[in-house]
């Protein structure tokens, strides 16, 4: 991916809040998701957010089939970004790496058509990962926005 242009990784900021650091990207649009899953069972659910100057879309489906245990959070960031249709920059935020830095991830293939669906729009993308986070994030997701 280090070839692939209009793309950054960014490190959370230490010290804030997931709500501070939304206030502070507006003007970008922001897709947001948190999953989870059984790979025992083989069945995950995820819930997505994607907002943009006002204009907020909660995505949320279960019963997606998987083996990963981050499979599904990351099919809610593809399913988000498959929404944007005008350029724009585009933060996704995460709690989780979820492939987007691990060549080997099982997971590598879909954060691609993430990246390759908003490129193709002519996004600029920046993934931050805000490690550690995943209750507040999800938190925030589902009662702030």
């Amino acid at each position: 991916m280090a070839n692939i242009k209009n793309f950054t990784s960014m490190t959370f900021p230490e010290g804030i809040s997931i709500e501070r650091f939304f206030d502070s990207c507006k003007g970008s649009c922001i897709i947001m998701s948190t999953g989870l899953a059984s790979p025992a069972k083989g069945v995950g659910a995820y819930h997505a957010v994607l907002y943009y100057n006002g204009f907020i879309r909660h995505l949320r489906k279960t019963g997606i089939k998987t083996k990963s245990p981050s499979y599904p959070f990351v099919q809610g960031l593809l399913d988000a970004a498959r929404l944007i249709r005008r350029a724009c920059p585009v933060i996704l935020l995460t709690a989780s790496d979820a492939g987007f830095g691990d060549t080997d991830s099982p997971n590598r293939l879909y954060c691609d058509m993430i990246l390759s669906s908003l490129l193709g729009v002519g996004c600029s993308v920046t993934v931050t990962v805000a490690k550690g986070k995943s209750k507040e994030l999800a938190r925030f997701m589902s009662t702030k926005i």
